[in-house]
């Protein structure tokens, strides 16, 4: 088995234990915001689940997940009793409209009062795994640096989600949006719990599709006049340059190279023409192979993740050729060139730089999401840094990420690294 078999079957174990036992907590039902303490809020609507896990039993379930030997008593050191809530809360819709979304609130048990919100944005997952719905995501483990954490599950991901299963992915003011309204219906929700507020500070982080959406979501709060607000950003393996991740694409295809992700191209093409509400064809959109395969009718009815074998690993089996045309004006191809637009326009490298400072973290080997993402962003806000991942992965590197915001990098790393 690889180093990096080794460091994933890790990862995973303490990601699925964390699911495992939270599927097994006792739920308190469902409260709608017309009743008690959130009758009159602006953002939050309704609490749809409460539970609480226990540090001793994470401990139990990590230790067993993660092999004999592993000292359950060293996990109980670093590990909190912690309350969770599912709720529900009002936001922005593709179409300017209200709508329902939801999120998740997660704080030690026995917390009294916050001076700051830690809001992380999610990783790209199926919609089936939205963080409402599993009640825990291992992203939210910075909870045991004792901060209170939030997190939106994304337009289109749990009480949002469409029959078609639509999201707008990596669109960048929707993202913002949503995110932003979480930490106000958090806020609420708090304070209907008699958990005192001393300063409405947050902070901001997240991975991958994460990472895009913490600097979306701090751009937002800058929109907002909020700026003075957020206390520190951390985004790590993010795509923020959409132009220039088209191109590495269309590059890969022109050299014949594979991308196992192919899933992820029609996810950010239906993402835009959703978000950006374009009338587009798909035939004008997709590979003749796709449409002639019906595999673009699985976009509306399966998970993503089936989406990236069933497409196969050669980008020019996946995009239309106009694509490829670009110098030329895309073919003629119109729905191809306003489909770049709307990246264009949603890339967050080409937006006015953010005033706060932003921490950027990514792998210099990252197969996933391109490193020029990262060296983009640096050279495009200024007051951006760039500190390079030591694992060699994308997956990986999302653990290195975690454990270093939470303070265990120095503890496991040498581990990891050298397994």
């Amino acid at each position: 088995m690889t180093n990096v078999q080794l460091n994933w079957k890790f990862y995973w174990a303490w990601c699925l234990a964390l699911i495992c036992v939270l599927v097994a907590c006792s739920e308190e039902g469902t409260r709608e915001a017309e009743e008690g303490p959130f009758a009159d809020c602006a953002y939050l609507t309704g609490v749809t689940a409460e539970t609480q896990l226990e540090k001793a039993d994470l401990a139990a379930r990590l230790a067993q997940a993660i092999g004999e030997g592993f000292p359950e008593a060293l996990l109980e050191n670093l590990l909190l009793d912690l309350d969770i809530a599912a709720i529900t809360y009002r936001t922005m819709g593709v179409d300017g409209e209200p709508v329902t979304a939801s999120g998740l609130v997660v704080f030690p048990s026995g917390t009294l009062s916050y001076d700051h919100l830690l809001s992380v944005q999610h990783t790209t997952v199926d919609m089936e795994d939205a963080p409402s719905l599993q009640l825990f995501s291992y992203e939210m483990l910075p909870v045991l640096s004792g901060s209170i954490v939030v997190m939106a599950d994304y337009l289109g991901y749990g009480a949002s989600q469409t029959a078609d299963r639509q999201h707008p992915y990596l669109h960048m003011r929707l993202t913002g949006s949503v995110c932003a309204d979480m930490i106000e219906a958090a806020r609420e929700y708090l304070r209907g719990k008699a958990i005192a507020e001393e300063k409405p500070d947050v902070k901001l982080m997240g991975y991958s599709q994460g990472g895009q959406a913490t600097v979306a979501t701090l751009m937002e709060l800058e929109r907002r006049g909020l700026a003075n607000r957020v206390l520190d950003v951390q985004a790590g393996g993010g795509v923020y340059d959409l132009e220039e991740l088209l191109r590495l694409f269309l590059e890969m295809g022109e050299e014949g190279e594979a991308y196992a992700d192919t899933g992820y191209l029609p996810y950010l093409i239906r993402g835009m023409a959703y978000g950006e509400r374009l009338d587009v064809d798909e035939r004008n959109l997709y590979a003749p192979e796709v449409i002639e395969e019906g595999l673009n009718r699985m976009f509306a009815t399966q998970p993503l993740s089936t989406w990236h074998w069933t497409l196969g690993s050669d980008i020019t089996r996946v995009l239309h050729p106009d694509f490829w045309a670009g110098a030329s004006g895309y073919g003629g191809n119109t729905d191809v060139e306003r489909l770049v637009d709307a990246l264009r326009r949603n890339s967050l490298v080409n937006q006015p730089a953010p005033e706060a400072p932003v921490q950027l973290y990514h792998s210099p080997t990252d197969e996933m999401v391109p490193y020029a993402n990262a060296l983009s962003a640096r050279d495009a806000w200024k007051n951006a840094t760039l500190t390079d991942l030591e694992m060699p992965d994308h997956k990986s590197a999302a653990l290195e990420f975690f454990l270093r915001y939470v303070g265990y990098w120095e503890v496991f790393g040498p581990w990891l690294v050298n397994r």
